[in-house]
């Protein structure tokens, strides 16, 4: 009795072993008729083989289909449209056959000027002779037209052909494969930058044997030289003169010592050169400082200009002036600027030297004071520096 099994059995997982087929004969399979399932699988004792059934037929299972049973699992589909295709099961043989002429024909139809008839393309459009095309052709700007119809530019512009123009002016990029010849005397590249592989070639004035190649050493990173903002000559390493050679050349300028040297010209200053350590031996000759005016002292100097000198102002400087008060009043100040506190003061007025109190206040600056006012200007007062 057979058991309905609510669940999947899980073969994977060793749920169901020694499983054991449907045993069956070939008629007791021809009695089940409805009951049989499509993906059915039994063993046919009649035969000793397991079957499966597709929905249509029973096929065994491990062995190989015969010629009839392949040919009886294929079938044609026949779409309609033009010709016919069909299927013999029993030769296995396809048979195409093509659309007839009446169905092609049916596909096609005329247009402008343009008929078909059993097949016939007939068309009443007016055949131009080649001169009537070739009238309604004109030549242009540097084409000529002949008169058999063809075209030309006055020179042959093949690939391998030399061809000669006049300015030529491009938007895009222009590659020459080969040498690049100007004749003419200017080239002008409005461009920021110019690649060049290794080398500018300059031929000169006067075409000849002669060039001058600047080249450039090979680079190992990015390198930038710059010409200065100047009209000159630019001098090569070889032309500029090494540190030996400017020291040498300011020596003989200076020095006196030297077979070739000019010397110095400058009075109280002798100039040696030693050609060992390029240095120069500067020699200033002891000067004289004279000191002029009420002032006596000594001066010294050091490092060829740093000059000290250290004065003392002579004894007995005086100091006058008629301008006290500078309005009216009885006491003034007076600044004679004689560094001393030892001075002898006269104060003269009208003519006569009169008496008023005096007191010094500083080295530079005294007070007079009288007894009652005095008019502006109306005093002259005398300073003497008694120093000792």
């Amino acid at each position: 009795m057979a058991i309905d099994f609510l669940h999947h059995i899980n073969l994977n997982q060793n749920e169901a072993k020694q499983l054991v087929f449907e045993n069956i004969t070939t008629t007791n399979i021809a009695a089940m008729k409805e009951d049989i399932t499509p993906g059915q699988v039994l063993f046919n004792t009649t035969v000793s083989k397991f079957q499966f059934y597709d929905g249509s037929v029973w096929i065994n299972l491990g062995e190989k289909l015969t010629e009839s049973e392949v040919r009886a699992m294929v079938s044609a589909t026949d779409a309609g449209g033009d010709g016919s295709f069909t299927y013999d099961n029993s030769s296995g043989v396809f048979t195409y056959t093509g659309p007839s002429a009446s169905e092609t024909r049916a596909h096609f139809s005329g247009g402008t000027g343009i008929t078909l008839k059993d097949g016939e393309i007939i068309s009443d459009i007016t055949q131009y002779a080649d001169a009537d095309v070739q009238s309604y052709l004109s030549a242009g700007t540097g084409v000529s037209l002949s008169a058999a119809g063809e075209f030309s530019i006055g020179q042959a512009v093949g690939t391998s052909d030399n061809v000669s123009f006049g300015d030529i002016d491009s938007s895009g990029d222009v590659v020459v494969k080969g040498n690049l010849t100007v004749q003419g005397s200017t080239v002008s590249v409005n461009q920021t930058e110019i690649n060049v592989t290794n080398a500018f070639v300059f031929e000169g004035s006067k075409a000849d044997e002669f060039e001058t190649t600047l080249s450039i050493i090979e680079p190992t990173k990015d390198q930038t030289i710059q010409l200065p903002d100047a009209t000159g000559t630019i001098a090569l390493t070889s032309q500029v003169r090494t540190d030996e050679q400017i020291e040498d050349l300011v020596g003989d300028m200076v020095a006196t010592n030297a077979a070739d040297a000019t010397g110095s010209d400058q009075s109280g200053i002798s100039v040696t050169y030693d050609d060992a350590n390029g240095k120069l031996d500067f020699n200033v000759l002891d000067p004289t400082i004279t000191l002029t005016g009420a002032v006596t002292g000594s001066g010294t100097i050091t490092n060829l200009g740093d000059v000290s000198i250290a004065t003392t102002p002579a004894k007995n400087h005086a100091y006058s002036s008629s301008a006290f008060p500078p309005t009216q009043a009885k006491t003034f100040s007076v600044t004679h600027g004689l560094s001393t506190l030892n001075v002898i003061v006269s104060i003269v007025k009208g003519g006569k030297v009169i008496y008023a109190d005096v007191t010094i206040k500083d080295k530079d600056t005294l007070t007079i004071d009288f007894a009652k006012n005095q008019a502006a200007k109306s005093i002259t007062v005398n300073v003497l520096s008694a120093a000792v």
